[in-house]
């Protein structure tokens, strides 16, 4: 998926996988999310050796382990797996038929995995013990991080990411080639685009610094992840606002 022009207003309010169509406050939502992946991936990964949100970082982890020069990937194999398998459980989750929006089912599913993931980190004590502990712990954020990643994947119709960052990096250096280089029709998309994936990225730099300082009291990070991301049940817009 590009970032294709919306033709119009409803077309966007009309996408469930749009935050514009979905939240209130909508670049306050990106920025929030982004914050929190970073926040938490921080956190897992100066503690458990794995990363929970950045999955690109997890293989090539794994590949360093499988050559014998990182110990800990058993943690990034577990996260990457549990990773998909919250992607996948979750987008599922969103599909189904209900009288919730997709939107509020997909946060309630992030935030309730992020509270389980914050009770495990308390019971396993944050991983201290290395091994089994750890990698559960892994592949808790991991799982936790796959329903985030489903939230949503556009912002006014433009691709956005909420932990692949590798992704919003190469769209920057595409849409800021289009900006300047780019047909006159396409200068002001592709600027929006610039500017939104220079706010997730800075967000995501932003919440791995925060988390950075925050692992020194280990045992509640996780929880307050949880619940940063639970304020934004009260940003989701209701169905009928979105008509």
């Amino acid at each position: 998926m590009g970032d294709s022009a919306a033709s119009s207003r409803p077309s966007i309010t009309s996408d469930p996988q749009d935050v514009y169509g979905e939240f209130r406050c909508p670049l306050l939502v990106l920025a929030l999310t982004t914050g929190i992946a970073g926040f938490v991936d921080a956190f897992a990964f100066l503690r458990y050796g794995a990363f929970v949100a950045n999955q690109s970082g997890n293989a090539v982890l794994l590949g360093i382990g499988l050559a014998g020069r990182h110990a800990a990937w058993p943690e990034s194999a577990a996260s990457l797996i549990a990773f998909a398998a919250g992607t996948g459980v979750v987008s599922q989750v969103r599909a189904a038929r209900s009288r919730w929006s997709p939107s509020l089912r997909g946060l309630a599913c992030a935030v309730a995995t992020l509270a389980l993931w914050a009770v495990l980190n308390v019971l396993l004590h944050h991983g201290r013990q290395g091994g089994p502990s750890r990698i559960a712990l892994a592949a808790a954020g991991g799982f936790a991080m796959g329903a985030l990643a489903t939230l949503f994947v556009r912002t006014a119709g433009i691709t956005t990411h909420i932990t692949y960052q590798s992704g919003t990096v190469a769209k920057i250096g595409e849409r800021v080639g289009r900006w300047l280089a780019g047909p006159d029709n396409r200068r002001k998309r592709a600027r929006q685009g610039t500017f939104l994936g220079l706010l997730a990225l800075i967000c995501y730099a932003t919440g791995g610094g925060i988390g950075t300082v925050a692992q020194q009291q280990p045992l509640w990070v996780p929880a307050w992840g949880a619940l940063a991301l639970s304020t934004l049940s009260f940003l989701v817009r209701s169905r009928r606002s979105r008509r």
